[in-house]
Parts: C-alpha cells; sequence; structure tokens
C-alpha cells in the first residue's frame, strides 16, 4: 500500500483531472459536468488502488453504462452524446493511470482531452475549408514517409556505390514536406497580398509561380507594373531554398563543407533582397495607390490545386535518381566538369533537385567545396534566366521583361565575384 501522502496526492490529482474536463463541459451545456468526471476520475483511482482486476471490471461497467445511456437518449429522440461519453471514459481511465502512479502521462492526456473537446469550432471551421485534394495529398504524404521508406534497404545497390534507395527517398520526403508546408502557407497568407504569394510561391516553384505571375499582368494590366518586383521577389526566394536544401543535406558533414555554397548564395540573395527594396521603395514614392489595389488578391489562391500529388512525387523521385545516377557516371567519366553539366542540366528541370544533389555529393565527400559552389551559382544563373524567359514568353511584353532582367545582373554579377573568391581562396 501506498503511503498517506502519496494515497491523497493520487485523489486530489484524479480530482483535478476531473474537475478540469467537467469544467469543459459544463462549460459547453452537457449533462455530464464537473461531478460526473470528477467522480469517474476518482473511480478509476480507487479501483487501480483496490485492485488492478478490479479496475479493468469497472471500465467494463463504465462503458456499459454510457452505451445504455446513449440508447435510451436515441430511444427518447435525443441526439446521442458520443464525444462526452468517449471524454468520460477516457477520463476513466486517466484516473487508472493516477492510481498507477504515472502523475505526466495523466496531466498530459488530460490536457489533450480537454483541448479536443474546447477546440470544437476551431475544428469544424478548419475541416471544412479542406479540399478533397488536400486531404489525399495529406495521406500521401503519410503514405511515402511512414509505409514506404521503413521498406526501402539501407545500403547501397550497386558495385559503383550510387544508389541508396533509402537515401534517395529521404530526398523526396523532404522536398515532398516543404512543398506541402509551403503550400500551407501560401493558402494561408495568400490573401494579404500578391507579394506574400510571389514569395511563398516562389519556395515551392518558382517556374510556375513566375508563370502566374505573367497570367496575371496580361490579364490585369494594373499588376503589370508590379509584377517585374514581385518576380524578383520569386527568384530570392528560389535561392534562398537552393541555399537551404544544400546546407540541410550536406549538414551530416559540418557546415564546413557547405560553405563554399553559402558564400556564393547568400550575397545573391542579399542582392535580391536589396533590388526588391529598391522597387518597392521606388514604387511607392512615384505612385500613389488606393488601398485596394495595394492589397491585390494573389492570384495564386485561386489557383491552388494540389499540395501533393503522386504524379509531382514520383516525378521528382524519377528526376533525382537520374540525375544520381547521370552524375554519378559522369563524375566517374569527366569529373568535375561532367558534374557540372548535369547539375546545370537538372536545374532547366527542377532547381531544387540539383540542389539536394549538390549537398548529397558534399555529405558524401565526392566532390570540393568549390565545386559544388560553382555548380550552385551555375543552376541558380539557370533558374533566374529560366525565369525571365517564362515571364517574357507568357505577357509577350518586351519593356516589363526587361525591367526583370536588368534587376537580375547584379544578382548574377555578385554571385560571379563569389564564385571568383571561393576559387581563388578555395573554400
Amino acid at each position: 500500500m501506498d503511503p498517506p501522502f502519496l494515497l491523497v496526492a493520487k485523489v486530489a490529482a484524479s480530482v483535478c483531472v476531473g474537475l478540469l474536463v467537467g469544467l469543459e463541459r459544463t462549460w459547453a451545456h452537457k449533462e455530464a459536468g464537473i461531478r460526473s468526471f470528477a467522480i469517474a476520475t476518482l473511480l478509476g483511482t480507487l479501483c487501480w488502488l483496490v485492485s488492478p482486476t478490479l479496475a479493468y471490471v469497472q471500465v467494463g461497467i463504465i462503458l456499459m453504462i454510457v452505451i445504455l445511456v446513449n440508447v435510451y437518449g436515441i430511444w427518447s429522440q435525443r441526439s446521442p452524446e458520443v464525444t462526452t461519453s468517449l471524454a468520460l471514459a477516457a477520463t476513466n481511465v486517466v484516473g487508472m493511470v493516477i492510481g498507477a502512479g504515472n502523475f505526466f502521462l495523466a496531466f498530459v492526456c488530460a490536457l489533450v482531452v480537454t483541448a479536443l473537446l474546447s477546440w470544437k469550432e476551431e475544428f469544424i471551421t478548419f475541416s471544412s475549408k479542406l479540399t478533397v485534394a488536400e486531404i489525399r495529398s495529406t495521406l500521401l504524404l503519410g503514405f511515402i514517409t511512414v509505409v514506404v521508406y521503413p521498406l526501402l534497404p539501407d545500403r547501397f545497390i550497386d558495385p559503383w556505390r550510387l544508389l541508396n534507395p533509402r537515401s534517395i527517398w529521404l530526398t523526396v520526403m523532404i522536398v515532398s514536406a516543404l512543398s506541402f508546408i509551403n503550400y500551407a502557407l501560401l493558402r494561408q497568407f495568400g490573401a494579404r497580398g500578391i507579394r506574400y504569394s510571389a514569395l511563398l510561391g516562389g519556395l515551392v516553384n518558382s517556374a510556375a509561380t513566375v508563370a502566374l505571375l505573367g497570367e496575371e499582368a496580361k490579364d490585369d494590366p494594373g499588376t503589370l507594373t508590379t509584377a517585374p518586383t514581385n518576380v524578383i521577389l520569386s527568384d530570392l526566394a528560389m535561392i534562398l531554398r537552393n541555399w537551404v536544401l544544400v546546407v540541410l543535406f550536406s549538414f551530416p558533414r559540418g557546415i564546413q563543407a557547405s560553405i563554399g555554397t553559402v558564400i556564393v548564395l547568400v550575397p545573391m540573395m542579399l542582392a535580391a533582397g536589396v533590388v526588391v527594396l529598391f522597387a518597392i521603395w521606388r514604387s511607392r514614392r512615384s505612385e500613389q495607390r488606393a488601398p485596394q489595389q495595394l492589397e491585390q488578391e494573389a492570384p495564386q489562391k485561386q489557383r491552388l490545386k494540389s499540395p501533393l500529388e503522386m504524379r509531382s512525387v514520383l516525378g521528382f523521385g524519377m528526376l533525382f535518381f537520374s540525375l544520381t545516377v547521370i552524375s554519378g557516371v559522369a563524375q566517374r567519366l569527366f569529373g568535375a566538369i561532367g558534374f557540372l553539366a548535369i547539375a546545370v542540366v537538372g536545374a532547366l528541370a527542377s532547381a531544387a533537385s540539383s540542389s539536394v544533389l549538390v549537398g548529397q555529393q558534399l555529405n558524401r565527400g565526392q566532390i570540393a567545396g568549390s565545386s559544388a559552389a560553382i555548380a550552385m551559382f551555375l543552376a541558380t544563373l539557370v533558374g533566374l534566366l529560366e525565369n525571365f524567359v517564362i515571364f517574357w514568353f507568357v505577357t509577350r511584353k518586351p519593356g516589363p521583361s526587361l525591367q526583370i532582367l536588368w534587376p537580375t545582373i547584379p544578382i548574377v554579377l555578385v554571385g560571379l565575384l563569389s564564385v571568383v573568391g571561393v576559387a581563388i581562396f578555395g573554400w
């Protein structure tokens, strides 16, 4: 038998837990309130203290009572209190946990149950805004993370030590998760302005974002003057994403492995930020806009389709798989030149895949830091030029397109000078 002080502590804890959950049910105007939940929790604690077997038996009795009460409610043409009944049963089990002496688990479960009960309106509002595509995307992300990843072998499956299935799939998981998170941010903040959408969209896919900006500028001439600034903002997000991916995938080897890439991409990102700030300052000085024009609804808000699709996941996986094989073979045959060529060609399809590839090669020690810096500069340069071409192709307007090209030049020059510095000092 426990000492008297511990027995008092268990009884007090079980009553407090029951009062906490019951207070929320009373606030929600339910029949089972403070007294019912406090008694149910205390009953679980007392039965466990007497005998664990008795505690298991009383759980069955509590469940039978709950079922009979709900059946009677239905027979009386009242809506069943399913959630309250489950909460009552849960607090009874929490009382047993307190009787077993696990206070931490009991308090955590009590807080979680109370939070789930009190956030009813928030959960209803959240679920009502979900689309079928978003629910499927969540399930897909869980499937590729929980089901597929553990089944893949964690070893090289080729004699040249190029292909590790679990490592490749981990890359797919991380990029898919980042895309999912960025989609959620874009969906949340897209209504606050087109600049938020340009920045967040650039983190997901800068080429697609620029295409959407171009289509909006073509359909709405009022957005044509701000489109170049928003494209550069999307370029800034692309550079940031490339930098983060390289550092993330090379981090197990230490920050020193990616220092050359950081020295190249961070100045380019800062230069893009200065260009964007200057363009915003100049536009505010030169034009007086109405408030409703400043807070434009982002076009991406209406055109978002799905945060994650099976086709995009498999497509990125196959692309990264192909780049891993081809770059490994090219590096063995042609050295660093072959790797640089594959990284640049891969950036035409996905700058993110080239960034991940460079990060993993750095982590394995297969390329030098200076080669990685040059590869990321060239991949980023390809992304910048690709965005310019996409905007011009969509809008067919030379003036705004040149307004994108001219600010891009100092960004490229800063990156070029950084590459020269990395090559000279051997970082």
